[in-house]
C-alpha cells in the first residue's frame, strides 16, 4: 500500500513515516500543497493524508482540487482543528475520513485499514492462497499455522500478489505500488526480492511455489493447489456432529440426573415439603438445562427446561402443580430421543449453516454454483433479478436473512440503465440491513468508474467475469471468514459443558477461543490473553456478567473492548440492565454457533 502524506509538521514527518513504514506502507511526504498536487496528480497512490494549514495551498483547498479534477483515491485529514464546523467543512470539500491532532499511530492505522475496506471492495484484512494467510491487522504471515519471517518489502510483495491475485505484474507495476518516488530501485533489485520471497516459501513448507512468470508480461498468482484449500464446512459439520456426540456421551448421565433431582423437588413441592435451599436448587437446575440441551439439537428441550424455570420461581396452585410434573415427564421423554441423535444434529447443524442469495439469471452458471456451494455444506437461494430479490427479502421471518448475497450486474452500454440502477440500489439495501450483508458483485468487465459505483454503494467484492463457480465460491468463504479469522475470543460462563463444547464448535470461523469457568480468575486470565471480545454470562457464582462488564468499563484501556452477553434470561428489564453497563449485543441461550458467530463477526465489524 502507497501513501502520500502531506505535512508541514517537521515533527510528524519524522516520526509518521517511519511508524507507518512498520505497518508495511510505503510512504512519500512532501511538505507543501503545491507539491502535494503534483505528487497526487502524477503518481498512483492508495491513500493521502492531508494536514489542514499547508504553506501555497491549504489541504481544504487542496482536496477540492483533487476531486474536481476527478481523483477518486481515499483522503483522510489530520488537523488540529477539532470543532463540528471544521469537521463538516472537510468532509464536505471531499474528504473521506477527519483524525484530529494529536494522534496516535495505531489509531491512524486502524483508519487507514477501515478507510481502505470501506472504499476500496477488494480490501481484505485477511487474505488466503490455500494454508498460506497474511493478516494486514497485525502484518503477520503464516503457513499451516506457523509465523513467517519477512522483511517488509518481501511481505508487501506477497500481499500485492494476494490482493491481485486475477493480474498479471510487470516490473514497472510492482515499483509503482512498493516503492516511494525517492527510492526507485533497478529491476534486478525488484527481481531479487521476488527470488527471496520464493525461497522463504519453500523453506517454510509449501510444495508449490505461488507466483508464476509469465514470460514478457511479469508476474502473477497462481490458482491455489486443491490439496492446500481450507476444509471445507461440511467437514467441519461432520467435526461438529463428532464433538457434540462426544460431549453428548460424557455428559447425557448428568442430565438424567438432574431430571430425577427435578423430579423429587416437585414431589416435595406438592407434598408441601419443599425446603428454600432446594427450591432454588431445582430453579438453578432448570436453568442450566435451559441453556445446555440446545447446544445438543434438543431445541423442545431448551423450551421445556425454561418454562420450568419460570414456573418455579413463583407461587404454584394445583393446576401450576400439574403443569410441573407434565413439564418433567415431557422433558424426560424428549431426552430419551437418542436413536436418531446424529440425524438430529446433522439437521440441528445444516439449518444454521451458510446461506447464499445468488442473483443472477444464468441457468447454466447457477446450477454449477449450486451443486459447488452443496458440496461446501453451503446452502443457497436464487432470485433471477433485483426485483425478485427485494421480495424474497421481505418475505424472510426474522433472523433467517442470507449470510452473504451474490449479485451479477452487466455494466455494457447496451443494457437499459434502469436495470443496472436497480442493481445497485439492492447492494444499498443489504448495506443497510442491521447487521449489513456483504454483497459480492460478478461483473461483465473491469472498469475503475464501475468499482467506484458499486464501492460506493456498499458492494463487498467485485468479481470479472469470466470465473469459474469454484472460484467465485472460494472468495465467498473469505469474506465469510475475514473478519472472525485469528481473532480471540475470551468467554466467561459456569456452565463447564457449554465451554468444553464451544471452542469446538466456532472452529470453523477462525477464532481463537479461551474459555473460563470461574469468574474470580477473571481479571487476571484477561490480561494473560487480552482478546478483540468478551463473551459473558449474566448469572455466575462469585461474580456475575453485568458486574465484570461494569469494571471493564471503568478502564482506559478495556473501556473499549466489545462484550455480548449470553444468558437464557429473556426479560426486557434485564436487557435494558445488560446494556446500561456498556454490553454491544445479548444473545439467548441455548447456542447456536452460527448464530453466536455472526453476532461476534458484528460486534467484531462495529468496533473496527
Amino acid at each position: 500500500m502507497r501513501i502520500l502524506l502531506v505535512e508541514d509538521d517537521r515533527a510528524l514527518i519524522d516520526v509518521l513515516p517511519a511508524m507507518l513504514a512498520k505497518h508495511n506502507y510505503a510512504i512519500d511526504t512532501v511538505t507543501d500543497g503545491e507539491q502535494g498536487w503534483v505528487y497526487g496528480s502524477t503518481y498512483n497512490y492508495d491513500l493521502i493524508i492531508l494536514d489542514w494549514s499547508l504553506p501555497k495551498l491549504d489541504g481544504i483547498s487542496l482536496c477540492q482540487r483533487f476531486r474536481a479534477h476527478g481523483y477518486d483515491t481515499p483522503i483522510l485529514l489530520l488537523t488540529a482543528r477539532s470543532t463540528s464546523q471544521d469537521k463538516i467543512k472537510g468532509l464536505d470539500a471531499g474528504a473521506d475520513d477527519y483524525l484530529c491532532k494529536p494522534v496516535d499511530v495505531e489509531e491512524l492505522a486502524a483508519r487507514i485499514r477501515a478507510l481502505l475496506r470501506r472504499l476500496n471492495c477488494d480490501f481484505l484484512s485477511v487474505l488466503s492462497w490455500g494454508e498460506l494467510q497474511l493478516d494486514s491487522g497485525n502484518g503477520e504471515v503464516t503457513y499451516q499455522g506457523q509465523l513467517l519471517s519477512l522483511t517488509a518489502k518481501e511481505y508487501r510483495l506477497l500481499e500485492l500478489f494476494l490482493r491481485h491475485s486475477q493480474e498479471v505484474l510487470s516490473i514497472e507495476d510492482i515499483i509503482g505500488h512498493l516503492w516511494s518516488s525517492t527510492e526507485y530501485p533497478a529491476e534486478a533489485t525488484v527481481r531479487s526480492h521476488l527470488r527471496r520471497l520464493r525461497q522463504k516459501l519453500q523453506l517454510a513448507g509449501l510444495s508449490e511455489d505461488p507466483i508464476e512468470t509469465v514470460r514478457g508480461r511479469g508476474y502473477c498468482l497462481k490458482s491455489p493447489p486443491q490439496n492446500n484449500q481450507a476444509e471445507k464446512p461440511v467437514e467441519h459439520r461432520e467435526k461438529h456432529i463428532e464433538a457434540l456426540t462426544t460431549a453428548w456421551s460424557k455428559y447425557r448421565s448428568k442430565y438424567q440426573q438432574q431430571l430425577t433431582n427435578l423430579d423429587s423437588a416437585i414431589k416435595a413441592l406438592k407434598q408441601g415439603k419443599i425446603t428454600t435451599s432446594d427450591r432454588l436448587s431445582a430453579i438453578v437446575t432448570a436453568h442450566s438445562l435451559a441453556g445446555s440441551l440446545g447446544l445438543f439439537g434438543f431445541e423442545r428441550g431448551s423450551q421445556l427446561a425454561r418454562q420450568l424455570e419460570q414456573l418455579l420461581q413463583g407461587e404454584q396452585n394445583p393446576q401450576q402443580l400439574w403443569q410441573l410434573e407434565t413439564i418433567v415427564h415431557n422433558l424426560s421423554q424428549e431426552l430419551t430421543k437418542e436413536s436418531k441423535f446424529s440425524a438430529r444434529l446433522s439437521h440441528h447443524l445444516e439449518k444454521h449453516s451458510p446461506l447464499i442469495l445468488i442473483v443472477d439469471d444464468d441457468s447454466i452458471f447457477i446450477e454449477q454454483l449450486v451443486q459447488e456451494a452443496d458440496n461446501l455444506g453451503i446452502k443457497t437461494a436464487i432470485a433471477p433479478s433485483p426485483e425478485s430479490a427485494k421480495i424474497w427479502l421481505e418475505e424472510q421471518p426474522e433472523n433467517t436473512f442470507p449470510n452473504l448475497v451474490l449479485l451479477k450486474i452487466s455494466f455494457a452500454e447496451s443494457i437499459n440503465p434502469l436495470s443496472r440502477w436497480n442493481s445497485l440500489s439492492l447492494i444499498a439495501e443489504f448495506k443497510l440491513i442491521e447487521p449489513s450483508i456483504p454483497v459480492i458483485v460478478l461483473a461483465d468487465r473491469d472498469n475503475f468508474q464501475d468499482r467506484l459505483q458499486v464501492a460506493r454503494h456498499g458492494g463487498y467484492f467485485y468479481l470479472q467475469q469470466p470465473i469459474t463457480p469454484l472460484q467465485t465460491l472460494t472468495f465467498c468463504q473469505q469474506v465469510l471468514r475475514n473478519v472472525s479469522l485469528g481473532k480471540k475470543v475470551m468467554i466467561v460462563d459456569d456452565d463447564v459443558e457449554l465451554l468444553r463444547v464451544l471452542p469446538s464448535l466456532l472452529q470453523p470461523w477462525g477464532f481463537q477461543v479461551t474459555t473460563l469457568e470461574d469468574s474470580r480468575q477473571f481479571w487476571d486470565v484477561l490480561q494473560a490473553v487480552d482478546p478483540n471480545l468478551l463473551v459473558l454470562d449474566i448469572e455466575m457464582p462469585y461474580l456475575s456478567g453485568i458486574e465484570l462488564c461494569k469494571v471493564l468499563r471503568t478502564h482506559p484501556y478495556w473501556c473499549k473492548l466489545p462484550v455480548l452477553f449470553l444468558s437464557i434470561h429473556t426479560d426486557i428489564a434485564i436487557r435494558e440492565q445488560v446494556f446500561a453497563t456498556g454490553a454491544d449485543d445479548f444473545i439467548y441461550k441455548p447456542v447456536v454457533a452460527k448464530r453466536l458467530a455472526d453476532r461476534i463477526i458484528n460486534c467484531l465489524e462495529r468496533r473496527v
